[in-house]
């Protein structure tokens, strides 16, 4: 995956950073329309460039803002072919720019219908599956993980925070707040339907696998949550959705809220102390270890560029 960026830039600011641009060597291909610009009004830059480069064309971009309004498109570019650049095409770095990351994140994360809904499913999916017999509780273990957004505002933090973001941590913690509270009242309310269907006993909690991770997990298990949490910023960051699933299913942050939920409903407060400590914890997993990792590609990739946004 490689990059294109369009660039509408004021009219004064062409040729000074056209200049610019030629002199980076992943620079692979630059056209200009002039005048082409109608919002804002100027000239449209387009720039295809490897990844390891995408970080100096929207500096250069940034600059531009000097003499006005600029508005900057990316998107990725599945192939590239250019005369003599095939060995640092192959060569290139697997990055994804903070524009772009950040952006997936709060996507994913944003307060909305779908959001919310998912989170609710999510709750309930874990809790259904904390009742079942390990085949099935398995199954809907990963599910939920993979299916409830829970994972991306938790991360946003993290990132904001780097960012020295009063106004993204701010949002990142309303939609993590809003969305945890709906997903254990998700799980709650799985919990009081199955306990009505005679399904959810104390039996049934007491053999559960699922609910032993939850509840009492071991140092194993904090360690596979330690490591989905810095591979799920690694995919992040890195053109690699595909594989995101994985470390969501290594964290247990929609069990545990489910859990939460679920002793909540049953009057039960040390269940619900002990889903609240998992969930604290993974929480705290994805935050501080997630923003190492956005630390270490800001300095030894981002090389301290700041996004445009």
């Amino acid at each position: 995956m490689h990059h294109t960026v369009e660039m509408v830039l004021p009219s004064e600011a062409t040729d000074e950073t056209l200049a610019v641009l030629e002199k980076i060597d992943g620079v692979l291909a630059l056209s200009v329309e002039r005048d082409s610009g109608v919002k804002p009004p100027g000239d449209v830059v387009t720039v295809h460039a490897l990844n390891r480069s995408v970080d100096d064309v929207l500096a250069a971009a940034s600059q531009a803002q000097g003499y006005g309004r600029i508005a900057v498109a990316t998107s990725g570019t599945s192939s590239i072919v250019a005369t003599g650049a095939q060995k640092a095409i192959d060569d290139d770095a697997d990055e994804t720019p903070w524009e772009e990351f950040e952006r997936n994140l709060r996507h994913h994360g944003r307060l909305s219908v779908n959001y919310l809904v998912l989170m609710v499913l999510g709750g309930a999916i874990a809790v259904a599956g904390l009742l079942s017999p390990p085949v099935p509780q398995a199954l809907a273990l990963a599910s939920c993980a993979v299916l409830a957004p829970a994972f991306e505002p938790v991360a946003m933090i993290g990132v904001a925070v780097v960012r020295r973001s009063a106004y993204a941590t701010r949002r990142a913690v309303v939609s993590v707040v809003v969305g945890y509270v709906l997903m254990a009242a998700g799980g709650g309310l799985a919990f009081v339907v199955l306990r009505a269907l005679g399904m959810a006993s104390p039996k049934t909690l007491a053999s559960s696998e699922g609910m032993h991770l939850i509840v009492d997990p071991t140092s194993a298990d904090w360690l596979v949550a330690a490591a989905g949490a810095v591979a799920g910023l690694v995919i992040v960051t890195s053109f690699r959705e595909a594989v995101l699933a994985g470390a969501l299913i290594a964290l247990a942050l929609v069990p545990a809220a489910g859990v939460l939920g679920m002793g909540v409903v049953s009057g039960d407060l040390g269940l619900a102390l002990e889903g609240l400590q998992r969930l604290g914890g993974d929480m705290g997993l994805v935050i501080v270890l997630g923003a190492l990792v956005v630390l270490a590609k800001d300095r030894f990739f981002h090389r301290g560029r700041r996004p445009l946004a």
